[in-house]
């Protein structure tokens, strides 16, 4: 058995994990990576995206928004302004979300509006992940 470490997924409104895992993969700014007990100290960026965790053989997934992470030897503190389980997405509702969002962003001028581009931006990102999650 993995030894494990504990890891804290947290957004504005709840905890949303808090528990014991054998490893976790985070959207970086540069690429996904991976920590296991043991990690060497940081504190990076999240981009919006797939975040999971290990814990007994199967891993769990959530769809994040943007945040931070601090993963010390023994601990991972995900800090990001929403996440969301497979059960709690609609596929549909997804669907129509992404389309909704992506029709405003071919319709934004990101020079008149460079931080209003950026966040919706990252509104199409969280969707993206929202149903890659909720396809399976």
């Amino acid at each position: 058995m993995a030894e494990k470490f504990n890891a804290v997924l947290v957004t504005p409104k709840k905890v949303v994990l808090d528990k014991e895992v054998e490893e976790v993969i985070a959207p970086g700014i540069v690429g996904e990576f991976g920590v296991l007990i043991g990690h060497t100290p940081m504190l990076t960026f999240i981009k919006p995206g797939i975040f999971s965790y290990l814990e007994n053989d199967k891993f769990t997934k959530f769809a994040v928004g943007a945040g931070f992470c601090e993963v010390l030897k023994d601990s991972v503190s995900v800090l990001v302004d929403e996440a969301y389980t497979g059960e709690e997405i609609d596929p549909k509702e997804a669907e129509a979300e992404l389309a909704a969002l992506q029709q405003q962003l071919s319709q934004a001028d990101s020079a008149a509006d460079p931080k209003g581009f950026e966040q919706l931006t990252n509104k199409v990102k969280v969707a993206q992940a929202k149903v890659s999650l909720a396809g399976g």
